[in-house]
């Protein structure tokens, strides 16, 4: 019985064996471009050495400034009543989760609505934290 179990392993794994050998490899004009260029890591951890910079030549206060814009642009789209601030309910519909977790921080005034610079404060604030821990 042994024996038979043996048998059928090697015959198992034979067959994967020449099945994998006849199936079809890519040729390199066959690949897509961007499969060509993407980097072969095993890990999905790229070490800081072989980090390439932003395409767009931008830096630390140029993509702080360019995050700054889009974070603006969501608020706005979220302010559904356009008064220029937000409910703890208007950021809870657009997604905002991050305004909604730390309303009470934002909303330092304490009038139930937070607008674009208390939210810019509130993240200078924590950025400023953090640097000087």
């Amino acid at each position: 019985m042994k024996q038979l179990f043996q048998f059928a392993m090697l015959a198992a794994a034979a067959a994967c064996s020449c099945a994998h050998a006849q199936a079809p490899q890519p040729q390199p004009d066959m690949v897509a471009p961007a499969m060509m260029s993407a980097p072969m890591h095993p890990d999905p951890y790229i070490p800081p050495a072989m980090r390439k910079p932003p395409r767009d030549g931008a830096s630390g206060p140029v993509l702080q400034y360019q995050a700054m814009q889009k974070l603006k642009k969501r608020f706005e789209e979220a302010d559904l009543d356009g008064s220029g601030s937000l409910s703890r309910e208007e950021a809870h519909k657009a997604g905002l989760g991050f305004v909604e977790k730390n309303f009470d921080h934002i909303d330092t005034a304490q009038r139930g609505v937070v607008n674009f610079e208390d939210l810019k404060a509130f993240i200078i604030q924590r950025r400023e934290e953090a640097r000087s821990r």
